[in-house]
């Protein structure tokens, strides 16, 4: 069994250090897009996707490796206090929590913004009715 999760432990390692170089390329993309979009008043379809693609990409792949790492961000006022059985119990309940609430969202807004852009359309006017119809309050 601990070679196993060593093994897992040493996979989600390397995909985590392969995928941290998405920051590169998603820096290119947001900077590319900026440029096109305020500059030479051009915005493209494509670059918005793939900033998107990419993120995403990035939290699912490099998520994994800051875990393992234990280089993600969380308040410590009462976490420190508690022993290393519980804090694993804690890290556990809450990457679950919110990785449940993560999917469960994006799911629902999939749908809600696939009826909204349609199929074959995706004009930037779309993206902002999209966009305000996420950040709206329900």
């Amino acid at each position: 069994m601990t070679q196993f999760v060593h093994a897992i432990e040493s996979l989600s390692n390397w995909f985590g250090r392969a995928f941290g170089w998405c920051i590169l390329v998603l820096t290119f993309s947001v900077s590319y897009e900026v440029f096109v979009r305020y500059v030479l008043n051009a915005p493209t379809v494509w670059a918005f996707d793939m900033m998107i693609q990419m993120y995403g990409a990035l939290f699912l792949m490099a998520g994994p490796y800051a875990l393992a790492q234990d280089a993600h961000v969380r308040g410590d006022v009462l976490y420190r206090l508690f022993p290393v059985k519980w804090q694993a119990r804690v890290d556990f309940a809450l990457i679950y929590c919110f990785s449940f609430l993560a999917c469960w969202r994006c799911f629902g807004l999939g749908g809600k913004l696939h009826r909204i852009a349609g199929v074959t359309k995706k004009s930037a006017g779309t993206r902002r009715r999209a966009s305000r119809f996420i950040f709206s309050k329900p």
